[in-house]
């Protein structure tokens, strides 16, 4: 590669991504808890005989020995803390999981420490291996994760004239927008869609309620669908393109048990 080291480090790391790179390498896009979203090398990790292997899969919590490069960091030692089994033996839950891990690829910057997003992401698949509802999981993580990173959507007062919703069934989400119009305000932007009460408030229970409650809380599967529907949509805006997880996951969903 060509890459100058700069120091070794050590820190907890969640694998977002792997690929292959040249004959027995491979380039994985790490979270890392004290350095954020980082790029690194792992060398000769596809040799059979390489100790490195297990710690370096998606979906996995690791611990990483990683010498700073100007562009790719290199992994020399890595050890497994939580390897997530019980998702991989679900397809769907696993096709969940790797959404979450697509969208904390698509919102974090390289190199910027985002505690808040690494543990909620972490807590979020735990909550999937226990047999938490996925979808209900998916959307607290989401929309907790665009809180996080700038990207809250406004569902308590009109997004133009700032008035405090109510509990009337006039109110539409503006994607563009990024939040709520009231029903004064709703010509402003005529793609927007209706949104229920019960939705907004299954929306800001879903920000704001501890994630212990989460395996608790039944939300009705049309509400639930709306939601999974209007948030990807806002994402997918605020991204400015697709997540190819979230087609997957689609598939899956479509094909059923």
């Amino acid at each position: 590669m060509g890459d100058r080291q700069v120091g070794p480090y050590r820190t907890e790391g969640i694998v977002l991504k792997a690929r292959d790179y040249g004959e027995a390498d491979k380039l994985l896009t790490i979270f890392t808890r004290a350095r954020g979203k980082v790029q690194a090398i792992v060398k000769g990790v596809r040799k059979p005989k390489s100790r490195l292997r297990g710690g370096i899969q998606p979906l996995t919590l690791s611990d990483f020995l990683m010498y700073e490069g100007r562009s790719l960091d290199t992994v020399t030692q890595v050890e497994v803390r939580e390897p997530f089994y019980t998702l991989g033996l679900d397809l769907s839950r696993m096709s969940y999981a790797t959404y979450m891990a697509d969208l904390s690829d698509g919102v974090l910057p390289e190199k910027e420490k985002n505690e808040p997003v690494f543990s909620l992401l972490l807590a979020s698949w735990r909550l999937l291996g226990e047999g938490v509802d996925p979808e209900l999981t998916a959307l607290m993580f989401s929309l907790r994760t665009m809180a996080i990173t700038g990207y809250r959507p406004e569902i308590t007062v009109c997004v133009h004239c700032r008035q405090p919703s109510g509990s009337d069934n006039s109110y539409r989400f503006s994607i563009q927008l990024g939040g709520i119009l009231c029903y004064r305000c709703r010509e402003i932007d005529t793609s927007a869609i209706a949104i229920p009460p019960v939705s907004l408030a299954v929306m800001r229970q879903l920000l704001r309620m501890p994630l212990a409650i989460l395996p608790r809380l039944k939300v009705a599967a049309p509400v639930s669908r709306q939601l999974d529907e209007i948030l990807y949509n806002y994402i997918k805006y605020r991204l400015e393109r697709n997540l190819r997880s979230r087609d997957f996951l689609m598939e899956i969903k479509r094909l059923g048990p």
